[in-house]
């Protein structure tokens, strides 16, 4: 687990499609960030975040 201090929203992960008149395959997984001139061209699924200031507070071992 993490304690972490800060945690901004950055962007976003999901469909990009194309712009109109550009040629190209929507892409499916793709990240864009809030400052991008992509942002209308995409469907979002997920708000992608950066953690900053974090610090583990607990850690398992795998099981074998």
């Amino acid at each position: 687990m993490l304690r972490v201090k800060e945690a901004e929203q950055i962007g976003v992960r999901g469909t990009l499609y194309p712009r109109p008149g550009d040629p190209g395959a929507p892409i499916d997984d793709a990240l864009v960030l809030y400052d991008s001139p992509d942002l209308p061209f995409i469907v979002a699924r997920q708000i992608v975040r950066e953690l900053r200031r974090c610090t583990v507070v607990h850690f398992a071992a795998a099981a074998p």
